[in-house]
């Protein structure tokens, strides 16, 4: 056979660890063919860790380099271990086959070389690419089977969880056990606890940093949306999740309450939070107080050298913030006060709270598989707008209801008759917390002159 210019190119599914070992293998292999054969290798193309199928997520970087070698020409044939390796969906194996037979480019693999302008070589290799695929799709049911059956059973899957550790059988090798990982777990336990107590995500956050407490993943450093992350798991309450979905209590040990786990879950997915980074806020009602107009968020100003409250958007209202936290300390430290606040706490049943919970998550699972189908090609833009508002709205309306049950540790904390003594312990970002808790603050206008506060042109409306 006369001599060509040989692209090697070698793929492995399963690399996590990145040791290279199968695709070297592969090399060595297709190096010997071309030895064999005669042919020059003028380039050798790796993906590692990296799939074939149509199912696959993660790009491959040098299957894309080799369709731009074939396309331009000066490769004479294409070497791989086996079919497989190429791809593992006919969809692919034709765009494959017609470019190497418009390129008038060999493929070789398993010891045999193929010419795909031939129909008997176009024939042999598309029953290859068959198998291939017949056996990736096998591999996935095995995979779903394999899923569906410890979802089932409680089991854990998949990456070991921070805050977890694995004990598995020493004689197989298997899996036995998910339990408290005695460096991590602490750290989960204290993010959730200082959450509950008030504190902000990038605080906690910015506190691991300062302390060299190690990250998740092996992540440089803390981020608050890490922080978030395990602070709304349901794998650290001890419930096995699917698709977004709780379906069940699992086998291994909670690291959170679950009644605590739902707090904050409906804490840190409110809406209301995104406007506004509490961490970094350093003035008890910015983005709390709204103004009376037109339902702005307030922001501070300095109106003629005095620090002021004012509306966001128009410079609709504006108000003292010495005068205004002050009133709203006041009414928050009355309200906590009263003999009967822990009547004002029930009003809804722990039950009615743990469904409206769960309803939440149930709908924000089923959207995020609808944007999943979305990004397959499998769900039209107008298809998923349609579903998308619909799913919201029952997301917002359930949320609702689960934030009229959530109430944060540090209000709790703080109710009974030492309730000022305790507002005068809080932290700014615990102040912010629970006064969003309790109330809604919308500042009206004043009369033309008006000079002094007045307290009854502050509403305020209890949660």
């Amino acid at each position: 056979m006369e001599t060509r210019r040989a692209v090697i190119y070698t793929r492995v599914s399963r690399d996590p660890h990145g040791r290279g070992r199968s695709v070297a293998e592969q090399e060595r292999e297709c190096r010997a063919e071309c030895q064999r054969h005669g042919w020059d290798v003028v380039e050798v193309l790796q993906d590692n860790d990296r799939g074939a199928s149509r199912w696959s997520r993660k790009d491959r970087p040098a299957y894309h380099r080799l369709s731009e070698l074939l396309v331009t020409g000066g490769v004479g044939v294409l070497v791989t271990w086996e079919a497989s390796r190429a791809h593992r969906d006919l969809a692919a194996y034709v765009q494959l086959r017609d470019l190497c037979a418009e390129r008038g480019v060999l493929w070789s693999y398993s010891g045999r070389v193929y010419d795909l302008a031939r129909g008997d070589d176009r024939f042999s290799t598309g029953l290859d690419s068959l198998v291939a695929e017949k056996s990736a799709e096998e591999t996935r049911e095995r995979v779903l089977r394999a899923v569906r059956a410890n979802v089932e059973a409680g089991r854990p899957h998949g990456k070991v969880p921070y805050g977890y550790r694995r004990e598995h059988d020493p004689a197989t090798g298997e899996s036995v056990a998910q339990v408290p990982d005695e460096q991590t777990a602490p750290v989960v336990q204290e993010i959730a606890r200082r959450l509950l107590a008030g504190e902000a995500l990038y605080a906690v956050a910015s506190d691991l940093n300062a302390r060299g407490v190690p990250a998740p993943r092996g992540a440089p450093a803390w981020h608050p949306t890490q922080v978030k992350r395990l602070a709304i798991s349901p794998t650290n309450a001890g419930l096995r999740s699917h698709l977004g979905e709780i379906t069940g209590p699992a086998k291994w040990p909670a690291l959170i309450g679950e009644a605590d786990h739902r707090i904050l879950v409906a804490k840190l997915t409110d809406p209301a939070r995104k406007s506004w980074r509490d961490g970094s806020v350093k003035h008890l009602l910015v983005g709390i107080a709204e103004c009376g107009v037109c339902g702005a968020p307030c922001r501070r100003i300095k109106n003629r050298n005095t620090p002021s409250y004012s509306c966001g958007r128009n410079f609709c209202v504006v108000r003292s913030q010495v005068h205004l936290d002050d009133f709203v300390a006041q009414v928050v430290v009355a309200r906590l006060s009263r003999p009967d606040v822990w009547e004002l706490f029930t009003g809804i049943e722990d039950t009615e709270a743990a469904e409206a919970a769960e309803q939440v998550r149930i709908l924000r699972g089923r959207l995020t598989a609808f944007y999943d189908q979305a990004a397959e090609g499998k769900l039209t833009p107008t298809g998923l707008a349609r579903i998308e508002a619909r799913l919201l709205d029952q997301i917002k309306a359930a949320e609702r209801q689960a934030r009229s049950w959530d109430i944060p540790t540090v209000v709790t904390d703080m109710a009974g008759p030492d309730a000022a003594m305790a507002w005068e312990a809080l932290s700014t970002p615990q102040r912010r917390e629970v006064v969003r808790a309790l109330l809604v603050l919308r500042v009206l206008r004043t009369g033309k002159g008006t000079r002094f506060f007045d307290p009854d042109r502050i509403e305020i409306v209890w949660r």
